[in-house]
């Protein structure tokens, strides 16, 4: 009955809008931050570093529109403390003449949906009150039960104290705040789903992994709709829209792989649809700092924020036709067109100030270097192999 609900008002709520640029908005100053993982403390920073907020956390950044990417949890402690941040920062911008707008992310609808293999022991903690240990008992109790009515005597646990002290291992204090928290009326799974998945201001379209060819037959509004069923119908095929790997949450091909003329057109192709110049990307940590790609058509906004991938530091502004990277406290114009040596140029610039010169130089060396005679070579990711995982 709850889901039928749910159904019913994500209908009344999202399912009205038009194709195309239904959700357009237009904005003066527009700035865009990647993932987050739990790293509230580098993302008050870089939000201070782009004149959004003052020492005081309060939004002092006028008619301006952030946009934040998705990905906010998993991997970092404090997840919650960067929600309830966001949540005072949308209703902050939005009195001054600004606006947030916060994307979902494959690692939202994971926490939505129960897959909880990224979470951080502190973002259990970070719910943990007076009461966990009783509602843990409670939920116990309640495990024991249902194991006992659903299993054969011979399959059951033996539910001695072994067995329930790994069971209060992998479900610590305040996993059962945290999961109450996370479920679709709960505080964060009701504001997340709130959250479009694609979202298009001005000639700009912003997505957290990306708009594959399969999926440009979509509509803006197409797309918001059918995640929020999904993540509410618990639809987790890896065929279905929230887990398909070249869906919106999860596309890395624009991000990864060697730029060729095919590509280049594949992607043009996909903007025209949407009736934009470029698509801002985040998913993929390749490089500490933003990266232009396809002469510009592709922005990619995941920089490695959170101490996992060692703290990238940028963020992208888009002001009408122009685009700009903050790496360190200074901000960079990105170069347009497919002219490689305009971002090498760039990539100079910036790397004494980035925090991973190393790793620019490596990519730098990889998009210089002749194409490999096997077609599509990926180009180098922020922190190998763990740029590759979810």
């Amino acid at each position: 009955m709850m889901r039928t609900l749910s159904m019913v008002l994500f209908v009344l709520l999202f399912g009205c809008s038009t194709v195309g640029h239904a959700e357009e908005l237009a904005a003066p100053r527009i700035i865009a931050i990647g993932d987050i993982h739990g790293d509230h403390d580098q993302f008050v920073k870089l939000l201070k570093a782009t004149g959004l907020i003052d020492k005081r956390q309060k939004w002092i950044g006028g008619d301006t529109h952030l946009v934040q990417l998705g990905d906010i949890p998993d991997r970092g402690p404090d997840t919650r403390k960067v929600m309830d941040l966001m949540m005072k920062l949308e209703k902050a911008a939005a009195k001054k003449g600004g606006a947030v707008t916060v994307l979902l992310g494959n690692h939202e609808m994971m926490n939505m949906t129960d897959n909880l293999s990224y979470v951080h022991p502190g973002e259990y903690e970070a719910f943990k009150d007076r009461n966990s240990r009783k509602r843990q008992s409670a939920y116990y109790k309640q495990v024991v039960a249902h194991l006992t009515k659903a299993l054969p005597e011979d399959e059951r646990p033996t539910f001695d104290d072994a067995w329930r002290e790994e069971w209060e291992t992998k479900h610590p204090l305040g996993y059962v705040e945290h999961r109450l928290a996370w479920a679709p009326t709960g505080t964060y799974g009701e504001w997340n789903l709130k959250h479009p998945t694609v979202v298009v201001l001005g000639d700009s379209l912003f997505v957290h992994g990306g708009i594959s060819a399969a999926y440009q037959h979509m509509s803006v509004s197409d797309i918001n709709t059918r995640v929020r069923t999904a993540i509410v119908n618990r639809e987790l095929s890896e065929k279905g829209i929230l887990y398909d790997e070249a869906s919106p949450l999860w596309y890395r091909g624009w991000s990864r792989y060697r730029e060729t003329p095919e590509a280049d057109a594949s992607l043009a192709q996909v903007l025209a649809t949407y009736g934009v110049k470029r698509m801002v990307v985040a998913h993929h940590p390749m490089l500490p700092v933003v990266l232009p790609r396809y002469g510009g058509k592709l922005l990619m906004v995941d920089v490695g924020m959170a101490a996992h991938y060692g703290h990238g530091f940028s963020a992208l502004r888009i002001e009408g036709d122009k685009t700009a990277a903050l790496v360190g406290d200074e901000w960079y114009e990105l170069p347009t067109g497919g002219d490689i040596e305009a971002v090498v140029a760039y990539l100079d610039r910036v790397k004494a100030v980035s925090a991973n010169p190393g790793r620019i130089e490596r990519y730098k060396a990889a998009i210089t270097a002749p194409a490999p005679a096997v077609e599509p070579e990926q180009t180098p990711d922020l922190a190998g192999e763990k740029a590759a995982t979810p």
